[in-house]
């Protein structure tokens, strides 16, 4: 044991000071089971950088055991499983690496030859013809809101850059907004209602339906702060789901669609290829 971790203890040193002997010289090993060996180079890229030489050690050591766990497991199960089980798993294997050098060489193909870019055309050509397979299981809004202490002396004027909200207007805002507790002027993008109003103190229900369905300008005020709402557009629980707020969503659905049907035409050329070279041939009458 102690011949053993001599020799081990050398190899780590050597690797460890970028020495060049295990280059010139066949390489160690550095554990072995039976007649199975385990070299340095086969877990060096597993080591985790900057780690100092005595958690470099701790960490090989159990890459060891790992490995030797392993190994044994390997053995046990040819002794214990009998043929067919045997033989099944040997499928699988061979299955599952069959698959997976298919998929990605497919999905190597596909990056190197597909268009990536979904025009706005396209959405809206998709969005047309499938609309009525997006409804809505939420209420959506477009709304910006601020959140200001009562007693800003600038209410007045801010108040009214909010109503109306033009670029000046919103470049001014923004500008200021030092002087907000909280604000949201991002009413382009579809909001979840209660998400948004959940940031102000209660208002009746009345009130909140009145705000969402004729997009209006409200405010509300509390002990300290005073809360300007404007709501622009709205749309509910089982209507159409805007396009806007569906595009991201179309977008992947569309490239998802190229991807699989450039796979499928590909995978027919590959048939069509090996058939006319005579590569595959298919014996019907054996059939």
């Amino acid at each position: 044991m102690k011949s053993f971790k001599s020799i081990f203890v050398l190899i780590v040193v050597l690797f460890f000071t970028n020495c060049d002997y295990l280059s010139q010289k066949p390489e160690l090993p550095i554990a072995r089971l039976k007649e199975k060996y385990l070299l340095l180079s086969e877990i060096e890229s597993k080591i985790p950088k900057n780690l100092d030489k005595k958690d470099s050690l701790v960490f090989i050591y159990d890459q060891i055991n790992q490995w030797a766990k392993n190994q044994i497991l390997v053995d046990k199960s040819m002794i214990n499983l009998n043929e067919e089980e045997q033989q099944k798993l040997t499928n699988l294997v061979e299955s599952y690496k069959s698959d997976l050098f298919s998929h990605y060489y497919k999905e190597k193909i596909v990056k190197t030859s597909i268009d990536t870019i979904i025009d706005n055309e396209e959405i809206e050509n998709y969005y047309d013809l499938n609309k009525l397979n997006f409804k809505l299981n939420e209420d959506l809004l477009l709304g910006r809101y601020i959140k200001i202490s009562k007693n800003n002396y600038n209410i007045k004027d801010i108040r009214r850059r909010f109503r109306r909200f033009n670029y000046n207007d919103s470049v001014f805002l923004d500008s200021i907004s030092l002087q907000f507790s909280s604000f949201s002027f991002n009413d382009t993008t579809w909001t979840n209602n209660d998400i948004f109003f959940s940031k102000f103190p209660e208002i009746k229900p009345y009130i909140k339906n009145n705000i969402v369905k004729k997009s209006l300008f409200y405010q509300i005020e509390d002990s300290l702060e005073l809360y300007l709402i404007k709501v622009n557009r709205s749309v509910f629980r089982n209507e159409i789901a805007p396009i806007d707020y569906l595009q991201p969503t179309l977008k992947q659905i569309l490239l998802n669609k190229r991807k699989l049907d450039f796979v499928n035409k590909f995978e027919k050329e590959l048939i069509e290829d090996a058939v006319q070279s005579k590569e595959l041939e298919i014996y019907e009458n054996n059939l």
